[in-house]
């Protein structure tokens, strides 16, 4: 991330309309893309903020002026003002006694200024910013019957609450069986719904085993992740461009599947996934490191549309030098339809934990170990 730091310290344009689709400028809106970048930098006041493992559990308000950041193992939440640029509050959490955080945060949810939802291996836990303990969410394997034993382990994976704490959705998953569900509780009247998302039960396969003897390590390359937005629920993963749109209110479930034209759809699963040698795993992990990676899809409320990085990593046969990505941009309509492409050839790797505000794109640097971010202000 230092390198990308260096190269964000002053203010760019680039252009990147010669490198977008084939397709003609009102069906790609992306066309003619072209984005300033620069970089800011938060002041932590006195505190020292520990960014080993960078801002992977955080949170933006609604208004999009307030940045929670949780730290995994320490039970601190620190806010910054992103207008103002500094730490204006630090929550401690208690590590022991009624009110405790687990030892390990596994998720993290900014539910709003007054609630958050932190989940460990198996418990959803909503806390209020005085760091009190206010509500223990009933999600457990018990409400979800038809759930294998390996479902119910990895239950609380991913899982997203809306805004009124009413709906929790989570995306368990089954290698064995392939299978990959999407189990949704309503707490407002304690119903569950187990729904089939069969088009991703292949993305089991990216989960890359290493048995010898009693020792076990396994490798996961196609994260999947969810949105609550109004009444629907989006489900998507890192391994494919398809997004599934769960219409909670009609109970209905609606597949949609791309054609874009700079990438693959989706990564190819690999033929093996369970290894009993060391060689033959860091084999199948060059392999999957090289294949297509899409991140996280963003919602723009200033343009209503989504966007969606991707990228591919390429390999150089030279060791001495390091590998080249590549990072395409995509743009979608509220409906979830493509609407636009385009490579971005300026970009060293896709940006990491970014989020919108204000209409533009807002993404994490170290800079000199401290928390900053790169802005993009995309133009098209």
């Amino acid at each position: 991330m230092k390198k990308l730091a260096v190269l964000l310290l002053f203010p760019l344009i680039f252009s990147c309309g010669g490198n977008s689709s084939e397709k003609t400028e009102s069906e790609n809106i992306l066309e003619n893309l072209a984005f300033a970048v620069d970089t800011l930098v938060m002041d932590p006041g006195d505190q020292v903020i520990n960014l080993q493992f960078g801002p992977s559990l955080y949170g933006l308000t609604s208004d999009e002026e307030r940045y929670y950041f949780m730290n995994r193992n320490s039970g601190e939440l620190f806010v910054f003002d992103l207008d103002e640029k500094k730490l204006v509050k630090k929550i401690q959490f208690e590590k022991e006694g009624p009110n405790a955080v687990p030892n390990f945060v596994y998720s993290f949810q900014l539910i709003d200024e007054n609630r958050f939802l932190i989940i460990d291996s198996r418990n959803v836990t909503i806390y209020d910013s005085s760091a009190v303990k206010i509500d223990v969410v009933p999600f457990g394997k018990d409400k979800f019957p038809n759930l294998t034993e390996e479902e119910g382990f990895n239950l609380v994976a991913g899982i997203k609450a809306d805004a009124q704490k009413q709906w929790y959705v989570s995306l368990p998953n089954d290698q064995e069986n392939q299978r990959v569900s999407l189990a949704f509780w309503d707490n407002s009247d304690s119903k569950s719904r187990l729904v089939d998302l069969p088009e991703f039960g292949f993305l089991t396969k990216f989960t890359l085993v290493f048995r010898e003897g009693n020792s076990y390590n396994a490798v996961g390359f196609a994260s999947s992740n969810l949105k609550i937005q109004e009444n629907r629920v989006i489900a998507y993963s890192s391994g494919t461009s398809s997004i599934y749109i769960y219409d909670i209110l009609k109970d209905s479930l609606k597949f949609k599947t791309y054609n874009p034209k700079l990438v693959p759809a989706q990564a190819s699963a690999p033929e093996i996934s369970e290894f009993s040698s060391q060689a033959a795993l860091d084999e199948a992990i060059k392999k999957a490191q090289s294949q297509i990676f899409f991140g996280d899809l963003l919602w723009d409320k200033e343009r209503e549309f989504y966007i969606r990085f991707a990228s591919i990593t390429k390999p150089n046969l030279n060791s001495e030098f390091p590998a080249k990505t590549e990072v395409f941009l995509f743009a979608f309509d509220k409906d979830l339809n493509l609407i636009g492409e385009s490579k971005i050839e300026q970009l060293p790797s896709q940006p990491s934990w970014p989020f919108f505000k204000d209409g533009k794109i807002w993404s994490y640097v170290n800079v000199d170990d401290e928390l900053g971010f790169a802005v993009m202000d995309f133009k098209f």
